[in-house]
């Protein structure tokens, strides 16, 4: 959960690094501040923001809440 917590962006979904990085190409193009957003392995989800693994993500992180685990923590539920 806190390794996913630092990719995704709650506030602004569409932001998370979990939906840019496979959306990417490899090559940041030179620009530096593109660079977070690149990695080794190529472009990964076809057709980006309309590609169905896109939108499952994005609809996983918008139903994400912090107040729901930390709530189930303190009654003993969840893992």
């Amino acid at each position: 959960y806190r390794y996913a917590m630092r990719v995704v962006d709650i506030n602004n979904p569409q932001r998370s690094l979990i939906l840019i990085k496979p959306t990417r190409p490899t090559d940041a193009g030179g620009d530096v501040s593109d660079y977070y957003a690149t990695h080794n392995g190529g472009q990964r989800w076809k057709g980006n923001e309309s590609s169905w693994q896109y939108k499952t993500v994005l609809e996983w992180i918008r139903g994400a809440r912090l107040d729901t685990a930390q709530q189930q923590r303190a009654s003993g539920g969840g893992r």
